[in-house]
C-alpha cells in the first residue's frame, strides 16, 4: 500500500472543542486540562461557560425522574414544631403534608433529617444530649428506632453530646448506616470544687467516631484521626450523600479559618478532605462568608453567600481531594432581593427565603422566580431529594 504524503492536521476547530468538552462531566474535563494548552484555561472563556452551564442543567435533567422535594421547615403556634412538606411536580406546586412516625409525634420540635433520602429510606434525629434515631419510609408508613450505643450507658453526672455526620447505601456490604461524632461532658458544677473528695471527675473519656449498621442492628466504634469543626451556618451539621459517600463541611481545630469537605466511603469506611475553595483577596474577612453544601444536579455543590458582597456563588466539586476542580459555575447577581438560599429544588432551581419568611424558588435556567406558598423560619430549613420506593426496613 503507498504510502501518503498528506500530512495531517492536529488543529481541532474552537466550536468542535466547545461542543464536545461542554457535554463532559465536570470531573473528566477537570482532568482533561492537563492534555492541551488550550483546555486547561476553558473555564476561563465566557462563551465556552455559557455552553457549558446550560449543558450541565439540561444534561442531567434525568436525574430528576420521579423525584419530589421534602421541605421541612419549623413553624411557630403557641410553641415551635417542625413540619414536613412533600412538594411534587415540575414547579413543585403540588404540596402534601405529612405526619411524622410515631416516636417523634407527641415531640416534633426539633426534628432533623439525616443526609439524603436512600431508596425512599429516611433518618430522622434529633440532636443534642439526648439523641434519637429513626429509619423512616414514608411510603409504606414504616419505621425503626435505632438502638442506643453502649458508649451511652454512662454515670449519672456525664453527659453524652452527639454529632450526627451521616446516613448512606454501603453497597459493597449491602447494609444502610450511620456516621456520627460522640463528645463527653461532666456536670461538674453540680459538685463540690474540691476534687480530692470526687477522685471520678478526673476521669476523662474521650470523644470518639461510631458507625450503626442495620444489618447487624448495632454500633461500633471506629479509629478516625478527624479533627472537625462545625461549618455550617445552621445549628445542625449539613450532609448530603451520593455514590456511597456521605460529605459534610468541616474545620480544622489548630486553623479556625480553613474550611475542607470531608467525605467519608461507607465501604472501605475510609475519609477524604478536600479544601473548599477560596474566591476572595487578602482584604476579604473569611468569617463573612456562609457555605451551604448541597446535591445540586447530581453533583456535590457549594452554595457561598458572601456577605460582604452582592454575589451568591454556586461551584461544583469535580474530583474528591483535589481543591482546584472545584468550578464556580454559577453566579447570582444580586442575590439579595431573593433572601437566605435554604437548598436546591428540582431541575435547575434553588430555593430561598425571604425576609418575610416565604419560600421562594428560583430557576438558574429562566431566571424566573415563584412563591411556593410556604412560611417558616429561616433557619430551620431543610431540603431534600426523595423518590419514592416500597422497600421495606425490615428486609
Amino acid at each position: 500500500m503507498a504510502m501518503s504524503n498528506e500530512k495531517v492536521s492536529n488543529h481541532i476547530p474552537n466550536d468542535l472543542v466547545f461542543s464536545i468538552m461542554s457535554k463532559l462531566p465536570l470531573k473528566s474535563l477537570y482532568r482533561f486540562k492537563c492534555v492541551h494548552k488550550s483546555w486547561a484555561i476553558l473555564f476561563e472563556n465566557p462563551n465556552f461557560m455559557n455552553i457549558y452551564r446550560k449543558n450541565f442543567i439540561l444534561k442531567n435533567h434525568s436525574y430528576y425522574d420521579d423525584t419530589c422535594l421534602l421541605l421541612k421547615h419549623m413553624v411557630l403556634d403557641f410553641e415551635s414544631h417542625c413540619v414536613l412538606h412533600l412538594c411534587s411536580g415540575e414547579r413543585l406546586n403540588s404540596k402534601v403534608k405529612l405526619d411524622w412516625p410515631p416516636p417523634f409525634q407527641k415531640d416534633d420540635r426539633d426534628i432533623n433529617i439525616l443526609g439524603s433520602g436512600i431508596n425512599g429510606i429516611l433518618c430522622l434525629y434529633d440532636e443534642g444530649i439526648s439523641s434519637r434515631v429513626v429509619l423512616w419510609n414514608p411510603a409504606i408508613d414504616e419505621f425503626k428506632v435505632i438502638p442506643p450505643s453502649p458508649v451511652e450507658s454512662l454515670p449519672h453526672y456525664v453527659i453524652c453530646e452527639v454529632q450526627h455526620h451521616g446516613f448512606g447505601y454501603d453497597s459493597i456490604g449491602d447494609d444502610y448506616k450511620v456516621i456520627r461524632y460522640v463528645k463527653f461532658h461532666s456536670y461538674l458544677h453540680y459538685f463540690s470544687s474540691d476534687r480530692k473528695n470526687f477522685p471520678w471527675l478526673n476521669v476523662v473519656y474521650d470523644p470518639l467516631w461510631e458507625i450503626y449498621s442495620l444489618k447487624s442492628n448495632s454500633w461500633k466504634k471506629l479509629d478516625l484521626d478527624i479533627t472537625t469543626l462545625h461549618r455550617s451556618p445552621l445549628s445542625v451539621i449539613e450532609q448530603v450523600y451520593m455514590d456511597g459517600v456521605c460529605h459534610w463541611l468541616g474545620g480544622n481545630e489548630t486553623y479556625a479559618d480553613e474550611a475542607y469537605l470531608v467525605s467519608f466511603d461507607l465501604g472501605n469506611e475510609e475519609f477524604f478532605l478536600t479544601p473548599t475553595p477560596s474566591y476572595t483577596d487578602d482584604s476579604f474577612n473569611f468569617k463573612l462568608v456562609e457555605n451551604r453544601l448541597m446535591l445540586f444536579n447530581g453533583s456535590i455543590a457549594l452554595i457561598s453567600n458572601f456577605l460582604q458582597m452582592a454575589d451568591l456563588y454556586i461551584s461544583i466539586l469535580g474530583e474528591i481531594g483535589a481543591k482546584e476542580s472545584w468550578i464556580k459555575l454559577f453566579i447570582v447577581v444580586p442575590f439579595l432581593f431573593l433572601g437566605y438560599p435554604i437548598g436546591t429544588g428540582m431541575n435547575s432551581d434553588i430555593l430561598f427565603v425571604k425576609d418575610d419568611e416565604e419560600v421562594v424558588r428560583y430557576d438558574l435556567n429562566t431566571y424566573e422566580i415563584q412563591e411556593l406558598g410556604i412560611n417558616g423560619r429561616f433557619l430551620y430549613y431543610q431540603t431534600i431529594l426523595y423518590k419514592k420506593n416500597l422497600f421495606s426496613i425490615a428486609e
